[in-house]
């Protein structure tokens, strides 16, 4: 279903063709709404709470048997134990405190990948219902500012999926580029809110349209909800991701879930961290200064170090050989004349953040 892309030169091509099609607006001829919904509310104590709504197939709606935690995969599930029931969509609802379910106060923070199975009947196998993202992060946690661009699943780079993504005023746009089941090409695009590290983002696929030089009497596209996406961004370069989509009958409804890395690769053909030299301004406490990166060193296939000749700092980065294309994991600054060094764990294209301290490219 996903496009596949062999070469970094592939991302040049098919970027140019997605900004074209970015620009076009969408009538939304009809939506899929989900049967079932993970409630999730504002997590600013240690104590927090689920709520799972929505339509059953049958009057005997599902209760609660179990939740397990693993790692930070919260897994909650459901089952109607009854038999002989009238079919007929009937509205439910359950709610439950991890912590207390688990016997585990108060959970660790952190973002919470949350999945509501449920089974119709006594000895039937669980489905999964619904899925989201919970950040239960503590409330002076460092926010992620992904950098807008081109984003690339990481793995094999002969079967790559392509996600551009803009963060504007807390909102956050993602088209992503697919191909349906007989190969031909699928554009889905979603905008939704974005609170510092995830986003659920309901996506719309275009259908329609004209061509470009068809003018005012071409046909205006229509849009049709299928998938949703959530992602939850680690760095301002790397993210997880999960594809979902509803599947079964309307009053029986299913999710199928598929989740993969998506990561802010260089367009360029340099992947050795020589593509990070040039101007970049640091911004922290005392201010701001100017940088000019024009020396390159790498020691060894996970470490290089950049250097400014004209003052004399140096950044020295660590990546990973497995993915040598891939922003750093972290680099660290040393300033002449500073006792202190800037520590950054979110290392991107044109920009690098931690704690107080950023690096942005000077891109004129």
């Amino acid at each position: 279903m996903f496009a596949a892309f062999s070469r970094r030169s592939s991302r040049t091509v098919v970027a140019a063709a997605l900004l074209a099609l970015a620009t076009a607006g969408a009538a939304q001829t009809g939506t899929s709404a989900d049967a079932y919904a993970i409630g999730t509310p504002a997590v600013e104590h240690a104590s927090w709470t689920l709520s799972v709504t929505g339509a059953w197939a049958t009057q005997c709606t599902p209760t609660l048997e179990n939740v397990t935690l693993s790692g930070t995969d919260l897994r909650v599930d459901a089952r109607s134990v009854m038999g002989l029931c009238t079919r007929q969509p009937t509205p439910f609802s359950i709610e439950v405190d991890p912590a207390l379910a688990l016997n585990q106060a108060p959970l660790p923070t952190g973002v919470y990948h949350v999945s509501f199975f449920a089974a119709d009947g006594a000895q039937a196998q669980p489905k999964l219902r619904a899925f989201t993202l919970l950040d239960h992060s503590a409330a002076n946690a460092t926010s992620v500012t992904p950098e807008t661009g081109f984003w690339w699943t990481t793995g094999d780079a002969g079967d790559r999926t392509l996600l551009s993504i803009e963060l504007q005023n807390a909102q956050l746009s993602v088209a992503l580029m697919s191909y349906d089941r007989f190969g031909q090409p699928q554009w889905h695009f979603g905008a939704a809110a974005y609170n510092g590290r995830i986003a659920h983002v309901p996506l719309l696929r275009l259908r329609g349209g004209s061509d470009l030089f068809a003018g005012q009497d071409g046909a205006r596209a229509s849009g049709e909800s299928t998938l949703a996406l959530d992602l939850e961004f680690h760095t301002s370069a790397h993210a997880s991701a999960w594809l979902s989509r509803v599947e079964g009958e309307h009053d029986d409804q299913s999710l199928r879930l598929r989740s993969f890395d998506v990561m802010r690769l260089p367009l360029a053909e340099t992947v050795d961290g020589g593509a990070l030299q040039g101007d970049w301004v640091l911004v922290d406490d005392s201010g701001a200064q100017r940088l000019h990166f024009d020396q390159f060193h790498a020691a060894d296939a996970e470490h290089f170090e950049l250097g400014d000749s004209a003052s004399g700092a140096t950044l020295a980065c660590l990546r990973d050989s497995d993915h040598p294309d891939s922003p750093p994991s972290s680099c660290t600054l040393h300033l002449v004349n500073h006792a202190q060094t800037s520590e950054f764990n979110s290392v991107a294209i044109s920009r690098m953040d931690g704690g107080t301290a950023h690096l942005l490219r000077v891109t004129n």
